[in-house]
C-alpha cells in the first residue's frame, strides 16, 4: 500500500508564488544600488583662486576618506569628490577646478547657496584602519581633502594616532584650507606634524615631489604603520616607490583623484567597440592598453562614468558580444560578471565587442 503524502496548502502556495515570481535568467543580477539624493547648497567659500568649499543641508553616514558622486544637473557627468570634514560635522566638500572639467568649473565658478545637487554614495575604501600608532599622509593639491577628513576625525577622537602630513603645492596661494590645518596642528599637543613642500620654494621643502625630493622629505620621519597617498599621478608614483623602499612593513593606501591615462601609441592594435543605446548604434576604436572609456572619449562618444577607478559602478554596461576585461578588484559581484556585466572606466579589450549601457 502506498503511503499518502499530505502537503499543507500553505507550502503549495509558497511554492507557486516562488515559481511565478522567481528571478528570470534574463533579468539583471541583484545588486545594491546607491539611491540618488538631492542636496541643497547652504554656503560656498573661496579657498584658493582655483578651489572652493561648500556645505549642504543634508546628513550622511560615511567614513573619513570616502567620497560621493555628484552632478549639478542631469545634463552633466557624475564626478567624484571627497569630504573635507569628518563624519558628525556639517557636510563639506572641497573642489579644485580641473582644466576642461565641466563639473569642477561649474562648482568653482558658478555654484551658489540654494543650488541643488544630485548625489550618490558614499563610496571608497580609502579609510584609515583603527588601532594604529602612526599614520603618514602624503597629499598633493586637492588630494588634501580626504586627509583633512582623517585629521578632523582623529582630532574628534582625542588623537589616538600620531600623524605626519606632507602637503605639496605649487605655491602658498594654492594651499587649500591652510589656516584650518595650522589650527588643527596647534591644538593636537604634538600629535600632528605638517611638512610643507612648495614648488616655488617659498616655504618648507622646495618641490616638486620628484623621487629625490620625496627621499629628502621622508628623511628622519619615524616608521609609520599606514601610509596614505592622494594627489597627482606623478607625485603618487614617486611617493609609492620611496615609501615601499623605506617603510617595507607599512600598509599603503592610495586614492587617485584623476583617471590614470594609459600611454598608448597611435600605432597600437585597435579593436572596434559597439555601443547600442535605445536601438541606436555607435562604433569606436579602442586601442590595446587603454580603457574603453579612454577610447570612447577620444572618439567623442559619451559614456557614463563616475569615480573612474572601478569603485562606484556608474559606468557599468551589459555585454552583447565579446568581452571587456574588468579587473577583479572592482565593485562588480560574481553574479554580475556571470551575467556579462563590465566596467568601461577600467575595462580593456583585446577583440571586437559590443555592449549596452546600464539604464540610469
Amino acid at each position: 500500500m502506498n503511503a499518502l503524502i499530505v502537503i499543507p496548502a500553505a507550502v503549495v502556495a509558497v511554492g507557486a508564488a516562488w515559481w511565478l515570481f522567481r528571478p528570470k535568467a534574463s533579468q539583471a543580477p541583484a545588486r545594491k544600488e546607491e539611491p540618488m539624493q538631492s542636496w541643497t547648497v547652504t554656503s560656498v567659500s573661496r579657498e584658493t583662486p582655483s578651489a572652493v568649499s561648500f556645505e549642504v543641508d543634508s546628513s550622511l553616514d560615511f567614513q573619513a576618506g570616502q567620497f560621493v558622486l555628484l552632478r549639478p544637473s542631469k545634463d552633466m557627468p557624475w564626478r567624484a569628490y571627497s569630504f573635507s570634514r569628518a563624519p558628525g560635522q556639517p557636510l563639506r566638500l572641497t573642489v579644485k577646478k580641473v582644466e576642461g572639467g565641466a563639473v569642477s568649473t561649474y562648482i568653482t565658478e558658478r555654484l551658489a547657496a540654494g543650488d541643488k545637487l544630485d548625489v550618490k554614495g558614499p563610496f571608497g575604501q580609502f579609510v584609515l584602519p583603527s588601532g594604529i600608532g602612526h599614520a603618514l599622509l602624503l597629499a598633493g593639491g586637492s588630494g588634501i581633502t580626504p586627509m583633512l577628513a582623517f585629521v578632523h576625525d582623529l582630532a574628534a577622537k582625542g588623537w589616538p594616532t600620531k600623524v605626519t602630513l606632507v602637503f605639496a603645492n605649487r605655491s602658498k596661494s594654492e594651499q587649500i584650507l591652510r589656516a584650518e590645518l595650522d589650527e588643527l596642528a596647534s591644538k593636537s599637543d604634538g600629535k600632528l606634524t605638517i611638512i610643507h613642500v612648495l614648488d616655488d620654494g617659498s616655504e618648507g621643502v622646495k618641490g616638486p615631489m620628484t623621487p629625490d625630493v620625496v627621499a629628502t622629505v621622508l628623511e628622519g620621519v619615524a616608521a609609520p604603520d599606514v601610509v596614505a597617498l592622494c594627489g597627482p599621478t606623478g607625485m603618487m608614483e614617486s611617493c609609492h616607490a620611496e615609501v615601499s623602499k623605506r617603510f617595507a612593513t607599512a600598509k599603503i593606501l592610495e586614492e587617485k583623484f584623476t583617471a590614470v591615462v594609459a600611454s598608448v601609441g597611435a600605432d597600437a592594435i585597435a579593436h572596434e567597440v559597439e555601443v547600442v543605446d535605445e536601438g541606436k548604434s555607435k562604433t569606436f576604436a579602442v586601442r590595446e592598453g587603454e580603457t574603453v572609456l579612454q577610447g570612447a572619449r577620444r572618439a567623442k562618444v559619451n559614456l557614463s562614468s563616475g569615480c573612474e577607478s572601478g569603485v562606484c559602478g556608474t559606468c557599468r554596461v551589459k555585454m552583447l558580444r565579446g568581452q571587456i576585461e574588468t579587473p577583479d578588484e572592482s565593485c562588480l559581484t560574481a553574479e554580475e560578471r556571470a551575467e556579462g556585466y563590465a566596467l568601461v572606466c577600467i575595462g580593456k579589450v583585446k577583440a571586437p565587442c559590443g555592449f549596452e549601457p546600464k539604464p540610469e
